[in-house]
């Protein structure tokens, strides 16, 4: 039989046509660039070796992540995979090699992700807050300058930087399609801050958080397109100026001024106040009530003084949702039923729930204590679902309980708890209240509350102590 050559049908040789061999490196340029693109950036560069078509093209990689993942140790094992620790010296220098080797051309997404260093920041609320964001106490990584050069903002969507210094050239231009940008653990000014705010038109998210550096965040420029802000625990920050108005805004810090041009668009609002701050009265006559389409507000506020309950007609109109976590850590001066106050400010709110901590509180309800107060309840006819926990079982926290119970009259379901929920681990101590709080609060609850409670709607909830044997281990 011929290689290159076949029998037809009549008895004729005809030659094979030849198939050309397709290549890599045969393929138009763009084409080579979208193939790049799909691959970690790593990999990518290692195609630069093949051919000498191929040694730039990774230059334009669109996506730019650069952690232990795409930076990984090229040993490679069939049983095992890739094998090696990659050491902050390595990773450091493969990130500067890429770096200063991309053109910047076509960058939508930049991302630098590696733990530098392994000592997280020891003050009290960072430890309590930080969660998985660790803050080093060493020098950050520097990074190039040349990223933030008017050439190589044109195409990016999303910056991360974390544990970074960052110090923009003068001629910084701005990222013209930039639409996330989030900052955690990086020293920059409160100018170069700035200047990125106001030449990023088309920004729609934006974190910082934990950046030392920072003391006042202010965005004079119009950012129309911004829809969530989250600061978290800056803690040189003074004050918080915006010329916007977004949807969502989370805070975490200490009580500082918070100024916005504009808060039409404002629906959601969290915020934790890890300073003394009376929540009623910022509530009623603080930042929240200058957003008059508020939805949704969660606050954690520590509370150590007597409220002091604001007068006036204000009330929120559009207030749907509304979390209120109290610390109350100086017994005698706070009075729980004074949260009452709320069913007044929020005549539409439908779900409420109230996490408390009472801190320094040992003794439940008992006959003692005098006869409960039991004022004209408050007709609510939007609320349907509460829920309290943290609730020990102290006087004022069954006068509270049974207000709200009263005064709902479309209320379908109220759930009460003696199990501390307080979020960003604050309430750690969990252990020390378990065995003399679980108990009374639960039968505190069951003895006054359901009493009162005439439509079966209440659902006090028994938490096990940890010193309780488990029913599986009774059964065993």
């Amino acid at each position: 039989m011929m290689r290159n050559s076949e029998q037809c049908p009549h008895g004729a040789i005809a030659k094979r046509r030849k198939v050309p061999k397709i290549s890599l490196c045969n393929l138009p340029m763009d084409i080579l660039s979208m193939i790049l693109s799909l691959l970690p950036i790593n990999d990518a560069v290692r195609t630069s070796v093949l051919s000498k078509k191929l040694k730039r093209v990774w230059c334009s990689h669109n996506n730019l992540t650069f952690d232990k993942g795409t930076m990984r140790k090229t040993y490679f094992r069939p049983s095992t995979g890739y094998y090696g620790v990659l050491r902050a010296k390595e990773f450091i220098t493969k990130v500067d090699a890429v770096l200063h080797q991309h053109s910047g051309m076509g960058v939508e997404h930049m991302e630098i992700k590696f733990g530098l260093h392994s000592r997280p920041k020891s003050t009290y609320f960072g430890e309590l807050s930080c969660g998985n964001k660790r803050i080093s106490s060493e020098e950050p990584y520097n990074l190039p300058s040349q990223l933030f050069s008017p050439s190589n903002g044109s195409y990016l969507q999303c910056l991360e930087l974390r544990t970074l210094c960052v110090q923009l050239p003068s001629d910084f231009k701005g990222f013209l399609n930039l639409k996330s940008l989030s900052l955690v653990d990086v020293r920059i000014t409160d100018e170069d801050v700035h200047s990125v705010l106001s030449k990023c038109n088309l920004l729609e998210f934006f974190e910082i958080a934990y950046c030392r550096m920072v003391t006042r965040i202010r965005m004079l420029h119009s950012l129309d397109r911004l829809k969530h802000l989250v600061v978290d625990i800056c803690p040189k920050l003074q004050e918080i100026e915006l010329n916007c108005s977004p949807t969502t805004l989370k805070y975490v810090g200490a009580f500082i001024p918070l100024i916005s041009v504009s808060t039409s668009r404002l629906t959601n609002i969290s915020i934790v106040f890890l300073t003394y701050q009376s929540s009623l009265s910022y509530i009623a006559t603080g930042f929240p009530s200058t957003s008059p389409r508020l939805e949704t507000l969660t606050l954690l506020c520590y509370e150590h003084e007597k409220t002091i309950v604001p007068e006036g007609p204000f009330k929120f109109t559009y207030l749907q949702n509304l979390r209120l976590e109290l610390v109350i850590s100086d017994y005698g001066k706070i009075d729980v039923l004074d949260y009452a106050y709320l069913l007044k400010i929020a005549p539409f709110m439908e779900t409420l729930e109230l996490p408390m901590w009472m801190v320094g509180r040992n003794r439940p309800y008992c006959k003692e204590d005098g006869e409960l107060r039991i004022g004209l309840p408050h007709k609510h006819t939007h609320l349907k679902s509460v829920r309290i926990s943290g609730f020990f079982g102290h006087k004022d926290q069954v006068e509270l309980s049974i207000h709200i119970l009263r005064s709902s009259i479309a209320l379908e379901k109220m759930e009460i708890t003696p199990k501390l929920e307080i979020s960003n681990n604050l309430a750690l101590h969990d252990c020390c209240y378990e065995k003399p709080h679980y108990v009374d609060g639960h039968r505190i609850a069951t003895e006054f509350v359901c009493k009162a409670d005439y439509r079966n709607v209440v659902n006090v909830v028994k938490v096990p102590s940890s010193l309780e044997p488990s029913a599986a281990a009774m059964e065993a």
